[in-house]
């Protein structure tokens, strides 16, 4: 009767695995510019963008050597506007 248990809750588990992977599949990934920050980008924005309708992508600055994400795009809003290079640094 135990084993019978121990059984069904392994193929729950698996179920359940299956199930999380298959919808995480479905949602974007997070992405980052494909080149390095450096001293001559800065300043320099960077669009990655996401292959789904409702999310076309993020928006990074190159500032202090990092890219920084500084906004979310979307379909209805677009990207938001680019911050000031010589001002504080901004970051989501």
């Amino acid at each position: 009767m135990e084993e019978h248990r121990i059984k069904g809750w392994i193929a729950k588990g698996a179920a359940l695995a299956l199930f999380a992977g298959l919808i995480g599949s479905a949602a974007p990934v997070a992405a980052e510019p494909t080149y390095a920050c450096t001293v001559e980008r800065e300043g320099e924005l960077f669009q990655v963008a996401y292959d789904h309708p409702y999310d076309p992508g993020s928006l990074y600055q190159c500032r202090g050597a990092a890219w920084r994400l500084i906004g979310l795009c979307s379909p209805d809003r677009g990207c938001p506007p680019a911050p000031d290079p010589g001002g504080p640094i901004v970051e989501m």
